[in-house]
């Protein structure tokens, strides 16, 4: 049962008199508008999308609505009467426009978390020109800044939730009109739905420093960091790209990321980096303790130095290409793809454990036994298995 679908069906019969014709025909369009909502859903529309669509089924329903007779006594209003102008000739003292602004600003010293959660929009984080955080947008409307204590939250406004919120105030109002009540919802739905096709960025400058913690969330844009890390990093995008590239050598106590259906790309320096995708690609180029990287349809490649290395994928390849000698483990899991292993050289004390299905198994680097420094194991189903 959708509340708003309901309400407007009953907003639009409570002048109609009350009849078991006009209870059979409101029964009928209530039903009929329900099943149409229902099925929209499950043919993959979001609720916004679906109610939109009923709403534009309604708009001709009100004529016919208003053939039926009215309750007793009720009178039409008259409109309302214009108010006359006293003085004509005197001109009322024109006000200036304001400058729509076009960036929030704030000083930077005591914000130690920035934390964003937007949808329908790439996000950049990028380096300041001065001792100030600037947040950026091509249409400043689409978000809210807001610092409370120590933590900056960057948000976009929920359009969808304010437009049916006001829908539900209007419902039920005497003077609001069945007519005018479908003309806003449809405005207020769609205004939402393009807003949610248009690709706009939002831009946040930090100055020289370090942030405690970096929270970025983008629910379908692109997100990319292009400086200094925090002491932690998290980024999550439902179906978009996250790329991170670090102007300098400073490393991170954590770098944790997610998306659904992009690609992860991170260049900097982490003790721990954490990468998940369920069907992008993902690479990592960097110094790190440890580093847990995996994807369900997608490529996995880690380049650089690491101590322990865990790269699982079901249809993709692994890489792990390695500068440091002092390694300790390296895990490589496939079932389609292959895993290859490159060590840097000078690498010893190595000990394999080595399985595919219908694949082929080769390594390069003799065997040291179980008590060996570095461990290996790489497992593959129907793909090759390379160490060199």
């Amino acid at each position: 049962m959708n509340a708003t679908i309901h309400g407007i069906i009953d907003h639009m019969f409570k002048d109609i008199a009350d009849t078991a014709e006009t209870r059979a025909l409101h029964e009928e369009l209530l039903n009929n508008c329900l099943e149409h909502y229902e099925d929209l859903l499950s043919r993959g529309m979001s609720e916004t999308e679906a109610v939109d669509a009923v709403v534009d089924s309604l708009k001709g329903m009100k004529e016919v609505i208003d053939e039926y007779p009215k309750k007793p006594g009720l009178e039409e209003k008259k409109p309302a009467q214009s108010i006359p102008v006293m003085n004509p000739k005197i001109p009322e003292k024109e006000e200036k426009p304001q400058e729509e602004p076009t960036e929030y600003a704030f000083a930077a010293d005591g914000i130690r978390i920035l934390r964003t959660d937007l949808k329908g929009c790439d996000l950049v984080v990028g380096k300041s020109p001065d001792n100030r955080i600037h947040v950026r947008c091509e249409d400043l409307n689409q978000i809210i800044c807001d610092q409370n204590g120590s933590a900056l939250w960057v948000k976009a406004v929920d359009k969808t939730k304010k437009s049916i919120d006001e829908a539900a105030q209007k419902i039920g109002s005497e003077e609001f009109s069945v007519q005018g009540l479908l003309r806003f919802i449809g405005k207020a739905i769609g205004s939402v739905a393009s807003n949610i096709s248009v690709s706009w960025n939002v831009y946040i400058d930090l100055p020289a420093g370090r942030l405690q913690e970096m929270d970025l969330n983008a629910k379908s844009g692109d997100v990319h960091v292009e400086t200094t890390l925090p002491e932690r990093l998290s980024i999550h995008s439902m179906s978009g790209d996250a790329e991170v590239e670090a102007p300098d050598a400073t490393a991170a106590e954590k770098i944790n990321i997610s998306t659904m259906s992009g690609d992860i790309d991170v260049k900097g320096n982490a003790h721990t980096i954490v990468l998940s995708s369920m069907s992008g690609d993902v690479n990592a180029r960097g110094v790190y303790r440890t580093a847990e990287m995996k994807s369900t349809s997608g490529d996995v490649e880690m380049n650089g130095e690491a101590d322990q290395i865990h790269a699982n994928t079901v249809s993709g390849d692994v890489t792990a290409d390695l500068l440091n000698t002092t390694v300790a483990r390296i895990e490589g899991r496939s079932t389609s793809g292959d895993v290859e292993i490159e060590l840097a050289p000078g690498t010893d004390s190595v000990h394999t454990a080595m399985s595919t299905v219908s694949g082929s198994v080769s390594c390069r680097i003799p065997d040291s036994g179980a008590g060996a420094r570095l461990q290996i194991q790489a497992t593959s189903v129907s793909g090759d298995i390379r160490i060199r």
